[in-house]
């Protein structure tokens, strides 16, 4: 039980695995294997995993593993899916205010920490271009008084919302876990042309935090999902969800009080967010659950839920719907290890529901070239991009009937 719930930790949410960003957006090189970087020393807890181990455990399982797929380097499109490659582990999306590009967050070695970045997806090119960051805090006015300028070299994002303040000015936040657990706030505006990223604060959640997902709200507060205690021994955390232990919640950030653990959100590894958009209703993909569950705001109250396996990250689109990535591997013995270029071909849905009914539909259900794993399935008009959290590529495919 506990090499299987190893496993399990090891590549839950944003996968155990990582790989370096290609240098170009189609590159054609020879796999090579992956040297992790060591766990940062104060990091004593439950984030001090391993690859070898994980791969340990999958061998173990006798289940058939992903591996580099070196036919698929080159980056072409197949099965009706276009791949925009020459990112790190694009984990999370989210649209610019035009319609243009898609901001990813590419992410470092998750439970490591290792360094990532913010990008750029250019949907008329195609292609992968970089966001500059003003990184001055000349206005640090929209975190919290008290939070300082985290370390850039260390800069590693997760989740990432983009939303509209009610002055107008657009906000990104972002999910940072360089040498602290924290949210980051952007300004997204542009110059000469061009999207750019001033930050304008952070906020740092009180005890021994490990969060996955954000989600703002429109009274400049925002909601971030919290997995486990960071420093907790492994030992000890595989013991708590052999047990079933609901110790992961969701807080509530507010700039005047700070942080509020939202009342009914105690739950197994909660890991995707998103809230409706009069900001009443919120919905958390609890990971380790394989549900979807749907809180009221004010009272704590869970509305509903529906069953879906291991969502992972939850998008709205223009007309409300939420979309869902769904893992559809065997989380306890099939692992990205081996996969050191090019996609991690682990099969994957993308439902589309209703947040009235909570009825899900199955959009995208893909177990084949040239995309797997994915961790985001994001709306953009006709057309669904998905991002994985172990792999060098964005994916996009047309969706019959977006609206309906």
């Amino acid at each position: 039980m506990f090499r299987s719930l190893f496993m399990l930790l090891a590549i839950v949410l944003s996968s155990g695995c990582t790989q370096e960003a290609a240098e170009s957006p189609n590159p054609a090189r020879e796999a090579e294997p992956v040297t992790l970087e060591s766990p940062d020393p104060e990091h004593t807890g439950s984030s001090g995993i391993i690859s070898a181990e994980r791969e340990a455990v999958a061998t173990d399982s006798g289940l058939p593993q992903p591996k580099t797929e070196m036919g698929l380097l080159d980056c072409q499109p197949m099965n009706d899916t276009s791949v925009y490659c020459g990112y790190q582990n694009p984990e999370d999306l989210v649209v610019v205010p035009d319609g243009s590009a898609l901001v990813v967050s590419e992410m470092g070695e998750f439970m490591l920490d290792t360094p990532g970045g913010l990008s750029m997806l250019d949907l008329t090119a195609g292609e992968r271009g970089e966001i500059a960051i003003d990184w001055s805090g000349a206005d640090t006015s929209w975190g919290a008084e008290d939070c300082s300028t985290p370390d850039v070299a260390a800069f590693s994002p997760h989740g990432i919302d983009l939303m509209t303040r009610p002055d107008g000015l657009h906000q990104l936040l972002v999910v940072n876990h360089g040498k602290r657990e924290s949210v980051e706030f952007f300004e997204l505006l542009q110059e000469e042309g061009n999207w750019v990223l001033a930050w304008r604060g952070c906020a740092v959640p009180p005890g021994d935090p490990f969060i996955n997902d954000v989600a703002g709200l429109a009274d400049g507060g925002f909601f971030v999902t919290h997995m486990w205690n960071k420093s907790t021994p492994f030992e000890k955390v595989v013991e708590q969800f052999t047990n079933g232990e609901n110790i992961g919640w969701v807080w509530e950030w507010q700039p005047e009080s700070g942080f509020t653990k939202l009342l009914g959100s105690d739950e197994l590894m909660p890991n995707g967010i998103a809230v409706s958009p009069d900001n009443s209703k919120i919905f958390v993909n609890i990971y380790l659950g394989n549900k979807t569950i749907r809180l009221d705001r004010e009272s704590g109250e869970v509305e509903g839920s529906f069953e879906v396996q291991q969502p992972d990250n939850i998008t709205v689109d223009e007309e409300g719907s939420l979309w869902i990535a769904s893992h559809k591997h065997d989380p306890l013995g099939q692992t990205c290890a081996a996969v050191t270029e090019g996609p991690c071909l682990l099969p994957y849905e993308v439902l589309k529901v209703d947040p009235g009914t909570l009825d899900a539909v199955v959009v995208i259900a893909e177990n084949r070239p040239p995309m797997g794993y994915a961790t985001v399935a994001l709306r953009v008009g006709g057309r669904l991009y998905m991002g994985s959290a172990h792999g060098d590529r964005v994916a996009g495919r047309a969706i019959a009937n977006p609206t309906n």
